[in-house]
């Protein structure tokens, strides 16, 4: 895959892998900016802490993101409280904005240099039918105290019909804030930090809960937290049901004469995500279903060519793409898995990890420590809003149940096809298999069943992965897991392809 322009921020790894059994109070999975987040607000308790990650630390979905801290998740809130009412509504819209100052006054406390900036955030319109919607979602604002404004104009190089500011938001650099983090909590002896270390399941016996590893150790628990991107345990709570996989693409743009000042966000199809860092103009969207895009390269081509026409860059020096899980009903889920059991989660973003992140933790540390929270029952991964559900939950699983037989009906091609950098798919008597060949002519055939339920993967060329449609699982081309909720290899066989064979 690209590398992200954050995860040039990445320190060198300094955290060891799990070597031996262990116990702790709480095991957190997944260092991402949920987890490491949740770590520190829990390091001045008499808990012991095991917080470990599959590969290194802030090296997932954290390093690949626009960065925006901001509680302007679209036009979202009009919708909310049409839906769920005004006190939901107003609890969504303020557990963003604390986990903003949260970010923001721990910044300041321990002087972070992770290029945190204030900044307005805009979503705009370039379609005057839109222009009912904005009013509406302006009017939402105020009865929420959202301190918005209706614009007929901004600092863009081409014509806008509306726009919705939200003052007074942020963005950063991830990766050196969780890095900081990291540097504020990993002197504590209650906490251990593990890298390298992939969960694979969760055992429950006489009350304790064990979490097994790749490595073949265990870790011992009274409470195991899922903050990784995808939970890698679904103790028939049926989440992988009630989510869909986006990706979505970025670039960092260099020589950009005009920058704009604030963060911006396009309403409608295809997206376009805005801001700058440092010299950099970053400019993202084109999302789709993860897995179902042939021609992923086309996506970034869009983006270039929007960036090109209205901004002019003298070279594109970065361009990654990340993934995110949409839920039935629009919200995340954050709380205990079942209830009443000790097993807990953080999923389902929506493409707003900054802010929803830190709220993930901020709740996350109430519930593991038993205080009152009133974001606990607007974001319990146990609702039931079946009327709201209902539409999406058919539409995800019909997607799903498609894309299962499609791979499974999928036509074999001719290996005499494959050429560098490229990847073609075979059909044999056991099975279906990618055959990927690199620049240096070195051929990786993999067997392309997803490990997690079973889906046919499909080749991104852009990022040159194996990407699941049915429940977002990316695997590189070698078979090792990128991103789950697959989390065991793939089969592979590495330069050992006889065409004949075929």
């Amino acid at each position: 895959m690209h590398q992200s322009l954050w995860s040039l921020s990445q320190k060198t790894s300094t955290y060891p892998p799990l070597s031996q059994h262990t116990k702790t109070d709480i095991c957190i999975v997944g260092a991402g900016i949920t987890g490491i987040t949740l770590a520190y607000l829990l390091k001045d308790t008499p808990l012991t802490i095991c917080l470990i990650d599959s590969d290194r630390v802030s090296s997932g979905t954290t390093a690949y993101t626009t960065a925006k801290v901001t509680a302007q998740h679209d036009l979202i809130y009009h919708e909310l409280i049409h839906t769920f009412g005004h006190y939901d509504a107003k609890c969504y819209a303020n557990a963003q904005l604390e986990a903003l100052d949260f970010i923001s006054q721990t910044i300041k406390q321990h002087r972070m240099d992770c290029e945190f900036e204030r900044k307005f955030s805009a979503i705009y319109t370039q379609n005057a039918h839109d222009i009912p919607l904005f009013e509406k979602e302006y009017a939402a604002y105020q009865e929420l105290g959202l301190k918005g404004r209706l614009v007929k104009t901004l600092d863009l190089p081409f014509p806008i019909e509306c726009a919705l500011i939200l003052e007074n938001q942020a963005q950063f650099n991830p990766v050196k804030y969780t890095t900081a983090l990291l540097e504020e909590i990993q002197t504590y002896p209650n906490i251990r930090i593990y890298e390298q270390t992939a969960a694979t399941d969760i055992k429950k016996k006489d009350g304790t809960l064990t979490v097994c590893t790749s490595l073949g150790y265990e870790i011992e628990a009274q409470k195991v937290v899922q903050t990784s991107h995808y939970p890698f345990y679904d103790d028939l709570s049926f989440l992988f049901a009630k989510m869909e996989a986006q990706t979505s693409y970025l670039m960092a743009c260099e020589g950009v004469k005009n920058m704009p000042e604030g963060m911006y966000l396009s309403y409608g199809q295809p997206t376009r995500s805005i801001r700058t860092y440092q010299n950099y103009l970053l400019v993202g969207g084109e999302d789709h279903r993860t897995g179902t895009e042939k021609e992923t390269k086309t996506r970034y081509e869009a983006l270039t060519r929007f960036a090109t026409q209205h901004f002019a860059p003298s070279n594109i020096s970065y361009r990654w793409s990340t993934e995110d899980y949409d839920t039935v009903d629009r919200l995340p889920y954050i709380g205990q898995m079942k209830q009443g059991d000790q097993i807990f989660v953080a999923t389902g973003f929506k493409k707003w990890g900054m802010t929803t992140s830190t709220v993930a933790a901020l709740l996350l540390k109430d519930l593991i420590l038993g205080q009152e929270s009133p974001y606990a029952s607007l974001f319990n991964p146990n609702r039931q809003h079946i009327a709201l559900q209902i539409k999406n939950l058919i539409r995800y699983n019909a997607q799903t149940a498609w894309e299962l037989v499609k791979g499974k009906l999928r036509a074999e091609e001719d290996l005499s096809q494959l050429t560098p950098g490229e990847a073609v798919v075979l059909k044999l008597d056991e099975g279906k298999y990618g055959v990927y060949m690199d620049e240096q002519g070195e051929t990786w055939m993999v067997d392309l069943t997803c490990p997690h339920l079973g889906c046919e993967l499909s080749f991104n060329r852009a990022e040159r992965t194996w990407d699941c449609p049915c429940h977002g699982s990316r695997l590189d081309v070698t078979g090792a897991v990128v991103s789950g909720p697959a989390h065991s290899a793939l089969k592979s066989t590495t330069n050992r392809i006889d065409p004949n064979l075929f």
